[in-house]
């Protein structure tokens, strides 16, 4: 069974073990007063030990209800094994209590017998799903990494080790935890033959950058009759990592980075008079400067070649970050930031993708403040994504500074892409505009981090499929 679901975390659900308990309490009250002649021959030791019966029903009904969720979780995950009465199960074991009560009020042989009749599919229930539940092993495989609404597939194996018997219906259910928001998606196993292991998978999609926590995986069945709901737990854990959304660059933010690496005099080591690089020879057509012939070659084939040459325009870039919180609600000020860490993602992949012979340094300023560098043909940009998916933001980081010293130590060929929230507040403090100001050959280009200019400048093809709350989708695999 596969399951779709998103970071929307649900409403919190009423334990129904918790109602039913303070159901029962009022109950036994009810006929503790209401029928006296069922007490009137209790020992005087009987009066004690069922109020303390009842209370402990009333607390155990309040302590479920009343307790976060997470709580609630981490006391039944004390013991490996657990046991659930489903609705069917209550309503059966009603039943039963209302025939055995009959029975003993009134002598009555025939509903002791259907009692006796009903007990014993209630009890092989039990059994069997505990019988079940001790030979199986589950085990997960997440993928290390992903990114912010991308869809991916996690692989749940459950392991049957008995020798002869097939297990039957099991649903293994994940754990899947962000701060304070938890998702359990589930996958079904409708048949798990004897001494084999079955694969399943589910799919999530994740709208929050960040650590994802999985586990623990637990196996819960309810065969043959869903009377008796057993399960057992296994402390499997596991992480991934969600990066930042990557998109594409604007055409016409591609165009103002063009018209801003034109304004950055590069020199380069060359052998002749070309500032280009040597792409190809051609016949010669008139116009072409006579000094590009190539006389050796023209000779070899008796007419006139000149070399063609391509313009490159292989830029370094210096990318800085300011991830900073500003005083206006945290919602807003959180979405910028997450804009800011899209921006750099995307500007960083571009570069990679297009100068391959450049350098990229990225000056990232929040709660932490690190400078992450790759040289030409280096490795990828694996390891600087793993320090966007969880840098935090702060409100006093040392951004100024760091921008500063960056740019006294920074290249003439290198162009500076500045991504801040506060790029007004900045220029007015003069520190980083006036360090900019006195390297002429530095033209830093300031990218103001707001809901406007982020539309403006990156691209999600995907856009549609992100706006719309996609619903759980359950489909047999």
């Amino acid at each position: 069974m596969t399951e779709v679901i998103t970071t929307e975390p649900g409403p919190r659900r009423v334990p129904i073990s918790g109602v039913a308990a303070c159901i029962a309490a009022a109950a036994l009250v009810l006929l503790y007063f209401r029928a006296p002649f069922l007490r009137a021959g209790w020992p005087e030791f009987y009066h004690p030990l069922f109020w303390t019966f009842v209370g402990g029903l009333v607390g155990y009904g309040v302590l479920v209800n009343t307790l976060p969720a997470h709580w609630t979780q981490r006391l039944t995950s004390l013991s490996r094994h657990r046991m659930t009465i489903p609705r069917e199960g209550i309503g059966y074991l009603l039943i039963m209590i209302v025939l055995f009560v009959g029975s003993s009020l009134t002598h009555s042989n025939t509903l002791l017998l259907v009692f006796a009749a009903m007990a014993g599919p209630f009890v092989v229930n039990g059994w069997v799903t505990f019988t079940m539940l001790k030979n199986v092993r589950v085990s997960r495989t997440p993928p290390p990494r992903a990114m912010v609404g991308e869809l991916f597939s996690v692989e749940i194996d459950l392991e049957n080790q008995t020798r002869m018997v097939s297990m039957w219906m099991m649903v293994a259910s994940d754990s899947v935890t962000y701060g304070p928001h938890e998702w359990t998606p589930t996958v079904l196993f409708t048949r798990v033959p004897a001494k084999s292991t079955i694969a399943g998978h589910y799919q999530m999609r994740l709208l929050q950058r960040g650590r994802h926590r999985f586990g623990p995986l637990r196996v819960t069945s309810r065969f043959p009759l869903g009377l008796i709901e057993r399960g057992c737990l296994f402390r499997d854990y596991g992480e991934m990592l969600i990066y930042p959304r990557i998109g594409r660059l604007s055409p016409h933010w591609k165009r103002r980075l063009l018209g801003a690496s034109e304004l950055i005099e590069t020199p380069q080591p060359r052998m002749g008079v070309f500032d280009d690089e040597y792409h190809h020879l051609r016949e010669y057509l008139a116009g072409d400067n006579p000094r590009a012939i190539h006389w050796r070659s023209s000779a070899r084939r008796n007419q006139l070649i000149v070399r063609e040459y391509q313009q490159n325009r292989e830029h370094h870039l210096l990318l800085l970050v300011d991830l900073w919180t500003s005083p206006q609600p945290a919602e807003i000020s959180r979405r910028y930031v997450e804009q800011a860490l899209s921006l750099a993602a995307t500007l960083c992949s571009e570069h990679r993708r297009e100068c391959r012979g450049a350098t990229l340094t990225v000056v990232c300023c929040g709660r932490e403040s690190w400078r992450w560098e790759a040289r030409a043909n280096s490795s990828g940009l694996e390891s600087l994504f793993d320090q966007l998916a969880v840098i935090e933001p702060s409100r006093d980081n040392d951004f100024s500074a760091q921008t500063q010293r960056a740019l006294s130590q920074m290249a003439s060929s290198t162009r500076v892409v500045a991504l801040s929230p506060r790029v007004d507040v900045l220029e007015r403090r003069g520190g980083t505009q006036s360090q900019a100001e006195s390297l002429s050959f530095a033209a830093v280009q300031w990218i103001a981090v707001d809901d406007a200019s982020f539309a403006d400048v990156v691209q999600f093809p995907e856009e549609r499929i992100l706006t719309t709350t996609a619903p759980v989708l359950q489909e047999t695999a």
